[in-house]
């Protein structure tokens, strides 16, 4: 269209104009050499046509330029089978039109080997069966012919290619190709390509080795070229030829000759139906052993090489001299006379040769063969053309006939010798003579060959013979005639597409006339093959009704433009052009009616490219915008084509955070979930996962987006494969790869081979299973496109391997905050404040566009003071104390004193990437704060709180994060705390990792202290085996010590004393083994070991500090005996001479270091001297006098047995650092100097013994005013040496976690220390009795009770004519009454069902009559009542997403479907004409949505496929009312009866998969847990049944206690993530249960 406007003919189109890219984007090349050759055809036409007259055919002089492809591929075969086209030529010639390249290993030329070389001229070879038959034979091929079938047919849908049933994957390998020229291929190339060891002898040596040895077919070098056979290679010889055969050359000529012979021609056409016929494919392949891989393997993807099938007919044969010369019978007079009258004929009627009975002889120069006539050769010219004569009349359907040259060879078996000839006809008048036949004479021999060769010519090469027609002057060529022409090879290039498969032999050159005719043909035989919507189509630009012979009759004589003239004026319409076709007022092509919407975006797309952040976010956006026209009617086709730009916008660094933000909820609405999962998934997770996202990240991190992920993905899915991912962003922006593996999943020590303990009571070990890694999932490419097939009927695995099934159209809907926090009283999206006005949450379009419309480094921290709590929570949630200055940035902060001098642009430029990185993390911390109380507190402690315990060990890996950071003020005094805080990097990098954790403990209290974390730490610091240390131990430990002084200061001070052995025994001296080891050594040298000194040193003073000094004394002695031993270890290592090595191998130096008190004990001196640099004077200053402060000097002297030297190396230090004003050392440490008064009480002063009831201030011991210790310039270690801010409040050392509604305790914490344990991953569902919730508020008996997808709330439907939405957040201790959170009062009858429609997140409920209502207002959307009120709705079920339909089932036994978007029905099918069926009393739908499923009162099962409206199956299924009915996947349907069974269906298969039989009561209600069956039944029974093999779990059923559940059972759910039973009373209470 764009062409025509602009006055541009587009050409004589093909598919070769058309270029597709994979996302099916198309491109048109305009050929223009109509433009260029216009004029001199103008000029030429005449002469051309004048010259050409004489020595051309007249279709020839008719078609002008036009391609001869068919017609030489027909001379071809007529020359080969005349014996006019050598083998060789012939075998060459469909090697090259099969796509065969010469040097190509994967795809050369192959000719057939003929002799096996073993005698002299060789022993023929079998050309009947392939050479791969014949060297494996046939059990080995039928044996992989069975093997692959079988495992095809085990492997379903998902098989792989190399496992579709096949004989052979090729004709020619290309290891066979570099065997057969190694003579001549440098040695690296068969080295990489045959074997990786050069092994010259391994070659066959021989040609009769090498024809035995090989299963492929020859190359024509063996027949052509004599150097093959000579060797490059000095240690491989040449190849050896046979004796018979003097040289290479003899031996080429020789082999060529045994390719002409007869014996090898009579039987070449059946190695061409092996090799390029018809034996490729079909029956006739299996029969011959010969289904070849790449024909059947159904492969997408385009190749270079493989097999093409050019003919689909028998091969005819080749013609051959007679063997003999047999004895012919007489000819009589009447044969001879018409012998005579048709020679005479041919003589004095040349023409007849072009033209006969108006047929055209082909003439083909390209075989033609010299004639002499001469009187002598009268009667066999005669006879030639009688023999001629029915070859042209039996294709008057044909496009061409044979050749004069080739009709006078036609039958060469009838030819007669002349000689014999004479004699017979001088014999003719004798009437007595005897007719003698030799046995093997067969008179239809030429007349079967003739068939089989009129077959083939017409079956397979589609030969069609043309009428005689005038030339005519061609007028004036206008701009017109090019359009019309260009609207003609548009539609025989669209007949193209759809007979592809039958016009591979059109060569791409071909005429548009040769190729119109093809396809018209086509049409008119195979009509049936062209799509409904194609055919009016094609029918109007081929005018296809028209006969051809008028359609061609006014065609130009020396012109193909255009073929034919249109009518002006055809059923009202004009001749057709683009604008007539796009039209959507003319339906000559029936687009769908978002054809427009999804080109313009396509348009916008391509049209614009992103090239930084800014216009990827602009492109994003007006894509946005145009989406909504676009899914307002979706189809499969139509999301299958756009699905791949989306995944592309998704997976473009430019435009990834933006279209994940944008695009996804849209998208994900309109695939559903299983195959949101399956397509978007992985640009999902590249966006998370790639770090140069960074501006603008945030968008991923608010709880509005992760809010949708978790609805539109589903909730397991989101927490299996994303929730990692999102998590990582907490450990920084650049996190390593390394890091995300780890936090995958794998254990935090290497070395260790257990899981990590993170749920038992704290001191118990205990080992858990591996969970599995988010990197198993396979995630598929699919940004180059993808595929959604549609299946007459398929299994459920189907539906997410191959396809997306859209059965309706999808409406644009206003679109709902997705964030369930709007249920909660939480704000969601509009907590992320990111314009001048808030965004509301119903007010989607706005919220979006003030996202686009604002810059994203705004600080999101402003709005957390809008943050509501839940209101059942009566205490606020309070901000974590942050002790650390978090305007430094997390990981690019490292001890260099040159940053101040950097320069005034870099210091902007970091000042904007730690802007950038704040708002990034401040989003993510409260995403995740906002999640943890989303979840409830056992899927928190499984998903969010394990997963952080993993992060923490990230934070710590590699040298850079052991290094101290800067203070804020370097010349500050000495601070008057004794608790002096020294950062790492590492603590700045978990400071949001410990916020968070420290988060989930205020939410759900103490016990996540103590019974998940200090079990984790425990682990993390347990020695491992070998005594080694790798890296990420090594960072463990810092890990451990970090998050061990958060949790001291939030214990109580009864748990404290209670696990303070504990922390003793299990923390502490584990820690101190590793720290004062002389024979462990640290991965990341002393620097490591100093920091994790410091950390452990102010861990023991934080303790201390807690305790209080006499229970110090009481409980650290150990610890602190071993936290000083290395100081004299080292003084007594340096006494006795032993000195540090760095040893060059991987083995420990290990010398025995003989100690005072007598003991022997092994010291690595290469680790010594990592100690030396680590235990010297500085640390001793930095770690004996706060301690000795804190547990007093007394104390410290009786528990210490080096105090001594510990003072003197301190003194040491002090000297060091303040000579001027240092006193001469006092030998009692009692005596303080001035320098060193102790800025700390000591343990002398009674009354302050640390936090249990003490006089300090707060939690600090007061320090008097009056001293003030001077600090000189601090070495390397001091110099980063950080405390804590002199503003920060006195809870630092204690703070009391505030009394959360949400605190474990009674039953929900011993609910919560059981499922702690279990993995996540747990198949099996446990049912323990445990009493967690009672929701209270419906009068009457609860019917239905379904939780909804994210498991937060549920509702629930009763007799009371109400529905009521509940919370399922945790709440006290298990006994406590919970009040609904809506009611919808609307019904006027019992509600006795309630859903939710997935896609659109509306609720459903009936009570004879179906409403659609609003969760978060509860007001009604739409209501639907039957038209008869004699027959009431009695059953109801929701279409899963995508689709938003409502399934009813009446009292007259019909189903209707429901769209709430749409007024009336959409569909309605009669389900049973039997009145005997009973009620409809139940319906379950499928999983895919396929299909829906109808239980009756009467037992009876109908199941019927949602897209076709058929019954696919009707069956007796119980003896009883059917009670209950669920769908699973795997085409299961499971059903419940009164009859006491419950029965496991394959929709299909008529026999049960399994029966169960409730031996007291039936079965009444019952859900699904992966692959078990949760039941209940009327007597308070809970059963758990397998669904699919009952072998892997025996059933068992629990009585329910009237302690525990009140009433009688009578509805029943599972929330499968959470592991929790929804069970529903009589008496109108609810109890979930555990």
């Amino acid at each position: 269209k764009a062409c025509h406007q602009e006055g541009l003919a587009c050409g004589a189109l093909s598919l070769h104009s058309v270029v597709i890219d994979e996302k099916l984007c198309s491109q048109l090349r305009l050929n223009l050499s109509d433009y260029e050759k216009l004029e001199v055809d103008k000029t030429k036409t005449r002469k051309k046509h004048h010259e050409g007259s004489s020595n051309l055919p007249e279709k020839m002089r008719l078609e002008g330029s036009s391609s001869v492809s068919q017609e030489e591929l027909r001379g071809l075969v007529l020359g080969w089978v005349h014996r006019q086209v050598s083998n060789f030529d012939y075998l060459m010639k469909l090697n090259h039109l099969a796509g065969r390249r010469d040097g190509d290993p994967n795809y050369h030329p192959v000719l057939p080997w003929v002799v096996d070389f073993t005698t002299k001229n060789g022993k023929w070879r079998n050309l009947k069966k392939s050479k791969f038959r014949l060297n494996k034979g046939d059990k080995q091929l039928e044996f992989t012919y069975e093997m692959t079938k079988q495992a095809f047919v085990a492997g379903g849908t998902s098989a792989e290619q190399l496992h579709v049933p096949h004989h052979i994957s090729d004709v020619l390998s290309d290891i066979t190709y570099y065997v057969y020229k190694a003579r001549r291929t440098p040695k690296a190339v068969l080295c990489c390509h045959v074997r990786s060891q050069w092994e010259p002898n391994e070659y066959p040596s021989s040609m009769e080795r090498m024809q035995a040895w090989t299963p492929d077919e020859c190359i024509p070098e063996f027949y052509a070229d004599p150097t093959i056979f000579r060797s490059i290679h000095p240690d491989m010889p040449d190849l050896d030829i046979p004796s018979w055969c003097s040289s290479y050359e003899e031996f080429i000529d020789v082999h060529r000759q045994l390719l002409e012979s007869r014996e090898v021609s009579q039987d070449l056409h059946h190695w061409i139906d092996l090799t390029f016929g018809y034996k490729l494919a079909g029956k006739d392949a299996v029969k011959e052993k010969n289904v070849c891989l790449h024909l059947v393997d159904n492969h997408t993807n385009l190749t270079s090489y493989g097999v093409v099938q050019l003919f689909d007919q028998p091969h005819p044969k080749r013609l051959l001299e007679p063997a003999y010369i047999p004895s012919e019978p007489p000819i009589t007079k009447t044969v001879v006379k018409t012998t005579r009258e048709m020679a005479v004929w041919e003589d004095t009627e040349q023409q007849v040769a072009e033209g006969i009975n108006g047929l055209v002889l082909e003439a083909t120069g390209s075989w033609s063969v010299d004639k002499t006539s001469t009187e002598d050769d009268e009667l066999e010219q005669g006879m030639e053309a009688l023999d001629s004569i029915p070859s042209v009349g039996r294709v008057v359907d044909q496009p061409s006939v044979l050749s004069s040259s080739q009709a006078e060879s036609r039958i060469l078996a009838s030819r007669f010798n002349r000689r014999n000839k004479a004699s017979i006809l001088d014999q003719a008048d004798g009437d007595e003579r005897k007719l003698v036949l030799p046995e093997a004479y067969n008179p239809l021999q030429a007349l079967e060959e003739l068939e089989t060769l009129d077959h083939f010519l017409v079956k397979s090469l589609n030969s069609e013979i043309q009428s005689v027609k005038q030339a005519q002057e061609v007028p004036e060529v206008s701009l017109l005639d090019f359009f019309q022409r260009d609207m003609q090879a548009l539609g025989v290039m669209i007949a193209e597409i759809v007979f592809a498969p039958r016009v591979r032999t059109l060569r791409p050159t071909a005429s548009l006339l040769d190729r119109f005719l093809t396809v018209r043909k086509l049409c008119r035989y195979h009509a049936k093959e062209i799509p409904a919507p194609l055919q009016y189509l094609l029918e109007k630009l081929l005018q296809l009704h028209t006969p051809e012979n008028l359609l061609l009759k006014n065609v130009k004589a020396n012109c193909s433009i255009p073929l034919f003239q249109y009518k002006q004026i055809s059923k009202g319409l004009p001749p057709p052009c683009p604008s007539q076709l796009l039209s959507p007022f003319c339906s000559i092509i029936p687009f769908p009616p978002y054809f427009i919407s999804l080109h313009k975006f396509i348009l916008t797309y391509q049209s614009k490219t992103a090239e930084d952040e800014s216009q990827g976010r602009d492109l994003v956006f007006q894509l946005w915008q145009q989406l909504e026209g676009i899914l307002n009617k979706i189809t499969p086709e139509g999301l299958e084509i756009l699905l791949p730009f989306i995944l592309s916008l998704m997976s473009e660094e430019n435009t990834a955070v933006y279209a994940a933000w944008y695009l996804f909820e849209p998208i994900a609405k309109a695939l559903g979930p299983k195959n949101a999962n399956k397509y978007l998934l992985k640009p999902l997770i590249g966006a998370y996962e790639n770090p140069s996202y960074l501006h603008g990240r945030f968008y991923l991190y608010t709880d509005c987006f992760v809010a949708q992920l978790i609805v539109r993905l589903g909730l397991q899915a989101f927490l299996t494969h994303l929730l990692t991912h999102v998590l990582q962003i907490l450990v920084g922006v650049e996190s390593s790869k390394e890091e995300s593996k780890s936090f995958g999943g794998a254990t935090e020590d290497e070395e260790s081979g257990g899981g990590t303990p993170v749920s038992c009571s704290f001191g118990e070990e205990r080992k858990n299973d591996d969970e599995r890694s988010p990197s198993g999932l396979e995630l598929l490419d699919y940004t180059s496109g993808v595929s959604f097939h549609d299946h007459v009927y398929g299994t459920e695995s189907e539906d997410f391997q191959n396809g997306l099934y859209v059965s309706e159209s999808l409406e644009s809907q206003e679109q709902e905050a997705l964030s369930i926090g709007r249920l909660s009283n939480k704000s969601s999206s509009s907590e992320v404040s990111l314009g001048e006005d808030k965004p509301t949450d119903g007010d989607s379009l706005k919220e979006k566009s003030s996202l686009k419309s604002v810059d994203s480094s705004q600080d999101l921290k402003q709005s957390e003071e809008s943050e509501e709590e839940e209101g059942d929570a009566t205490v606020e949630h309070k901000e974590l104390v942050l002790p650390v200055n978090t305007d430094i940035s997390m990981d690019t902060v490292l001890a260099n004193e040159n940053l101040e001098q950097e320069e005034e642009e870099h210091e902007l430029n970091d000042q904007s990437e730690e802007k950038e990185q704040k708002i990034l993390l401040d989003t993510a911390c409260k995403m995740v704060r906002w999640l943890s109380a989303k979840l409830g507190p056992t899927v928190t402690s499984r998903t969010i709180a394990r997963n952080l315990l993993r992060l923490l060990t990230s934070c710590y890996v590699g040298p850079h994060k052991h290094q101290f950071v800067l203070s804020g003020n370097k010349n500050c005094p000495f601070d008057k705390n004794v608790y002096q805080k020294r950062l790492v990097v590492g603590d700045q990098v978990s400071k949001a990792v410990l916020d968070c954790l420290m988060h989930v403990a205020h939410l759900y209290g103490e016990p996540v202290l103590t019974y998940q974390y200090l079990p984790y730490i425990s682990y993390l610091v347990s020695p491992s085996s070998g005594g080694r240390l790798n890296s990420r131990k090594e960072a463990a430990l810092l890990a451990a010590v970090s998050v061990m002084q958060r949790i001291i200061v939030y214990l109580s001070d009864t748990t404290l004393m209670d696990i303070l052995p504990k922390i003793n025994q299990e923390v502490l001296l584990p820690i101190l083994g590793f720290l004062t080891s002389p024979t462990t050594s640290f991965p990341s040298g002393s620097q490591a070991r100093i920091a994790l000194c410091v950390k452990s040193c102010n861990f023991i003073v934080l303790i201390c500090l807690r305790i209080g000094t006499e229970m110090a004394q009481q409980h650290l002695n150990e610890t602190l005996q071993m936290f000083f031993s290395t100081f004299s270890l080292l003084q007594q290592a340096r006494d006795q001479g032993l000195k540090s090595e760095v040893s060059s191998c991987t083995e420990p130096l290990l010398v025995e270091l003989h100690c005072l008190d007598g003991t022997v004990l092994p010291v690595d001196l290469s680790v010594l001297g990592e100690l030396e640099k680590v235990y010297n004077p500085e640390m001793a200053h930095t770690t004996y006098i706060p301690l000795s402060f804190v547990i007093g000097n007394g104390a410290m002297q009786r528990i210490v047995p080096n105090h001594e030297l510990l003072w003197k190396m301190t003194t040491e230090h002090q000297e060091s650092i303040t000579p001027s004003t240092s006193e001469p050392y006092n030998h009692d440490p009692a005596l303080f100097s001035p320098s060193l008064s102790p800025p700390y009480p000591t343990h002398e002063a009674d009354n302050q013994c640390g936090t249990f009831g003490s006089v300090l201030v707060g939690n600090r011991i007061q320090v008097p005013d009056n001293i003030q210790p001077e600090r000189g310039s601090l070495t390397a270690l001091n110099a980063g040496a950080d405390i804590f801010p002199a503003g920060y409040n006195d809870n630092t050392l204690k703070q009391d976690l505030p009394r959360s509604a949400h605190m474990l305790c009674g039953n929900w914490l011993a609910y919560w220390q059981y499922e702690i344990g279990v993995s996540q991953h747990e198949a099996h569902f446990h049912f323990h009795q445990i009493k967690l919730q009672s929701f209270v508020g419906h009068s009457g008996s609860i019917k239905s009770v379904v939780p909804l997808n994210g498991e937060d709330f549920f509702l629930s439907g009763s007799k009371d004519k109400t529905v009521r939405l509940w919370p399922l957040y945790n709440y006290g201790d298990g006994m406590r009454e919970i009040e609904a959170r809506l009611t919808y009062a609307e019904h006027r009858k019992t509600v006795f069902y309630v859903g939710q429609l997935e896609a659109v997140q509306h609720m459903v409920s009936c009570d004879g009559a179906v409403h659609v209502w609003d969760q978060f207002t509860g007001k009604t959307i739409s209501t639907y009542e039957p038209a008869d009120s004699k027959t009431p709705i009695t059953a109801v079920a929701t279409m899963p997403s995508p689709y938003h339909s409502v399934t009813c089932g009446s009292a007259d036994s019909v189903l209707r479907f429901i769209d709430h978007r749409k007024p009336g029905l959409q569909h309605e099918f009669k389900l049973a004409s039997n009145m005997n069926a009973g009620l409809i009393r139940y319906l379950a739908v499928s999983p895919s949505g396929r299909s829906v499923v109808a239980g009756y009162s009467s037992g009876f099962i109908v199941l019927l496929d949602t897209r076709t409206g058929l019954i696919l199956r009707g069956w007796p299924a119980h003896e009883g009312d059917i009670l209950h009915m669920k769908a699973a996947e795997g085409n299961i349907v499971v059903s419940s009866s009164s009859d006491h069974s419950l029965t496991i269906w394959k929709e299909l298969e008529q026999k049960p998969v399994h029966q169960y039989k409730s031996i007291s009561d039936p079965i009444h209600a019952f859900d699904l847990y992966g692959n078990e069956i949760v039941t209940g039944t009327v007597a308070n029974k809970i059963g758990i049944y397998s669904l699919l093999d009952p072998l892997t779990r025996p059933n068992s059923t629990t009585k329910l206690s009237s302690e525990n559940f009140r009433g009688t059972l009578t509805s029943l759910a599972v929330l499968p993530t959470k592991r929790l039973l929804l069970l529903g009373a009589e008496n109108g209470i609810i109890r979930l249960l555990a």
